[in-house]
């Protein structure tokens, strides 16, 4: 529901933000790398597909984002226009939330159905893979890595902080699965860190926040203040919700919340790289889609299930198209 407020505030708010982030970009070189290092992944993975699967071979990717070029909207388009019979939509959130994996569904239901009125396309999905065992050993090497980069005397103390994009507390209080799921990749991080004896406390946080409405916290920037305000010197910044560089990365956690950390005393504030280029990563993407491809994979039933508070019609409907995919 819609608060009476909102439709005023709601758009001088985006008109403040967008400005806001243009010169956020500006910092970090003019725009954003997410399709560079999307395309990156994305090559490497079909590249392994097409000599490991020869009977699915050759694949072709195709890039869809939510709200900018090349959209879902595109990709559908030009996955009609090839002549496509079989798609694997992956979504690139390894945790799912109804606000960006179901969001981009119902944009991929609606172009679809503008593009495939006859429904000649297979589509098939890979919706969340939060604890996969290859994505795991991703983010424990980063954090290694980053951990080394610190002085000798810290390298055992420095708390490591996953840091997450947060997501408004209206939207987990309907049974978004989205902060469980995030919190089942960092349970199982710091398990394999445990294994490699990494011994660093470690805490969950949220950043991003947009708009006045409450979010998920602690936030990144009050954890990082309430740590210098301890004596804290030294930590190290996961993006655990994040494949690849971009603005949240790049400007957010690399330059915004280093000056304050260091404002506020910490003196080795360290950000572990994204998957980005790794070649484990791009293994991963490609394991996951082989095992999909062969039917080895466990199907994983919870893409069916709606949030128990959802009232979007168009929720409904999108899951239910994708249950007749599987039929």
């Amino acid at each position: 529901m819609q608060l009476p407020f909102q439709k005023y505030l709601g758009p001088l708010i985006a008109r403040r933000r967008t400005k806001k982030i243009q010169e956020e970009y500006g910092k970090i070189g003019g725009g954003s790398p997410l399709e560079k290092w999307t395309t990156i992944q994305a090559q490497g993975m079909v590249e392994i597909l097409d000599k490991e699967c020869p009977e699915t071979a050759p694949h072709q990717f195709y890039i869809g984002f939510r709200y900018n070029e090349p959209s879902i909207q595109t990709a559908v388009e030009k996955i009609r226009k090839d002549g496509m019979k079989r798609v694997v939509a992956f979504s690139q959130y390894f945790q799912y939330s109804c606000t960006t994996s179901g969001s981009n569904l119902n944009n991929l239901y609606k172009f679809q159905k503008m593009y495939d009125q006859n429904g000649e396309i297979s589509w098939s999905f890979i919706d969340r893979w939060a604890t996969n065992p290859l994505l795991v050993k991703v983010f424990a090497t980063s954090i290694q890595k980053a951990i080394e980069k610190l002085p000798l005397e810290h390298r055992s103390t420095a708390p490591i902080l996953f840091s997450a994009h947060s997501v408004p507390l209206r939207t987990v209080a309907k049974g978004d699965p989205y902060p469980c799921e995030v919190s089942g990749t960092v349970e199982h991080v710091v398990a394999e860190l445990r294994n490699r004896n990494v011994k660093n406390p470690y805490r969950l946080i949220w950043q991003s926040k947009v708009g006045p409405l409450p979010w998920l916290e602690p936030a990144t920037d009050k954890v990082i203040t309430q740590l210098g305000a301890s004596n804290c010197k030294a930590c190290v910044i996961s993006p655990i919700a994040f494949t690849s560089d971009h603005i949240e990365t790049l400007f957010e956690l690399g330059i915004e919340y280093r000056e304050l950390a260091q404002k506020h005393g910490i003196e080795h504030y360290i950000v572990a790289d994204p998957p980005n280029d790794n070649p484990q990563f791009i293994r991963c993407l490609a394991e996951l889609v082989k095992s999909h491809l062969n039917g080895t994979d466990s199907e994983n039933n919870q893409i069916f299930m709606r949030c128990p508070g959802c009232q979007s019609e168009q929720c409904e409907i999108t899951k239910k198209w994708i249950l007749n995919q599987r039929i």
